[in-house]
């Protein structure tokens, strides 16, 4: 039975509610699969958006599933080259549908107690991914690098259970920024991991995980 609360009619604009119309209630991403390559994601029972991503890695689509289907993105991952990206929602004063370079859009460092963030400007301010071994999350994102409580996070903690994004309350509105540096991230991290199980860390990939370039 379909879920009452959720409209699959509904424009883009009322899904991405503005902070001051926000639901109470956090909005929960869930994909189909643990997978950040091939995907449907889904808000309640309603697909939001759909990921397709060619065989060799080197090109996402993610696609706007309410209503026509639209595409929203465009990641582009090359070997010597930097990394780009091209969306439809910046909000941070670069003009929707530019190519950006991911490098200067999301900015790595390090962290105390070894953990690695990754930060980005948003129109509420700066937001910062973090991960290691002591964050409780597989991404957690801060804001101001306030790290006592994420305002969303990416979960993978259940083995089997596909990925799920969960966005805080007053934050809905960065949606599409918050899933597309989500969706790059997780891409390295999983990249990293395949290469460190078979004592391959070396080469563009893992130059790419470190310094985002």
């Amino acid at each position: 039975m379909a879920d009452s609360t959720f409209d699959p009619s509904a424009s883009r604009l009322s899904f991405e509610s503005t902070e001051t119309l926000i639901d109470a209630s956090p909005l929960i991403l869930k994909f189909n699969r643990r997978s950040v390559t091939n995907a449907t994601i889904y808000s309640h029972t309603f697909p939001v958006y759909r990921i397709s991503t060619n065989k060799d890695g080197t090109k996402t689509d993610v696609y706007d599933t309410l209503g026509n289907e639209t595409r929203i993105a465009t990641i582009k991952r090359r070997e010597f080259l930097p990394d780009v990206i091209k969306y439809r929602n910046r909000g941070n004063g670069t003009a929707a549908n530019d190519v950006v370079k991911i490098n200067n859009w999301l900015k790595y460092e390090k962290l105390e107690g070894g953990l690695t963030g990754v930060s980005f400007d948003s129109t509420c301010g700066q937001l910062t991914w973090r991960y290691g071994q002591l964050e409780r999350y597989r991404l957690a994102l801060y804001k101001s690098k306030d790290f006592s409580n994420p305002i969303a996070y990416l979960d993978l903690s259940e083995p089997g259970i596909p990925i799920l994004l969960r966005i805080s309350p007053g934050y809905q509105y960065l949606v599409e920024d918050i899933l597309m540096s989500a969706l790059i991230l997780e891409y390295k991290l999983k990249m990293f991991e395949r290469l460190k199980k078979h004592d391959l860390l070396y080469g563009p990939i893992l130059g790419s995980l470190v310094s985002f370039r």
